[in-house]
């Protein structure tokens, strides 16, 4: 009886492993190179961080090889709104948006589709009697920010690099369309 308990396991713990094993991108599908600059005429510290969170995310998809893609960032900009203020707890609702514009480029510098306009935004609590502790929070909403705006965008630009190599496939090439011509004599 413990022996069938003891195969049973033992088969449930193989399917599982072996499915853990075949989820995600297929064999044959690396990470894209991908390649960041600004074309941003008023940097800022923000758009400063920023840059190195989506370089970083960046570089962690791709390698040392050359870029078959580059996202130039247009347009920038972080902002922190206060919101709702409560007098008896001094406590403020604060929110924290940034809004980047970034164009896609192919490897030679041509536009791959139109400009990406992106905004995210995330509320939170600030106590103002902890000024250290509410610049800490906001630091760290703003990191959070920035990683997800640079997912999203990595994401999308691989999503657009699948689809141009999706479609070079399906187009014919010179040679192709020649020899499938029907012969004229």
């Amino acid at each position: 009886m413990t022996l069938w308990r003891c195969l049973a396991v033992l088969i449930l713990a193989l399917l599982a492993g072996c499915g853990f094993q075949l989820r995600g991108a297929s064999a044959g599908e690396g990470p894209r190179n991908i390649a960041v600059v600004s074309s941003v005429s008023t940097p800022s510290g923000a758009h400063a961080n920023f840059l190195r969170t989506l370089e970083a995310a960046a570089s962690r998809r791709g390698g040392s090889q050359e870029a078959e893609m580059t996202l130039r960032v247009q347009g920038f900009a972080f902002e922190v709104e206060d919101g709702a203020v409560d007098a008896q707890v001094r406590v403020v609702e604060k929110i924290a948006r940034v809004i980047v514009e970034v164009a896609p480029l192919d490897s030679r510098g041509r536009p791959l589709a139109e400009p990406w306009v992106i905004e995210l935004s995330q509320a939170f609590r600030a106590d103002r009697t902890q000024l250290l502790g509410s610049f800490e929070q906001q630091s760290q909403v703003e990191g959070a920010l920035y990683q997800r705006l640079a997912d999203r965008l990595l994401r999308s630009a691989q999503v657009l690099q699948r689809m141009g190599a999706r479609d070079s496939r399906a187009a014919p090439s010179a040679d192709d369309r020649l020899s499938s011509a029907p012969d004229a004599g």
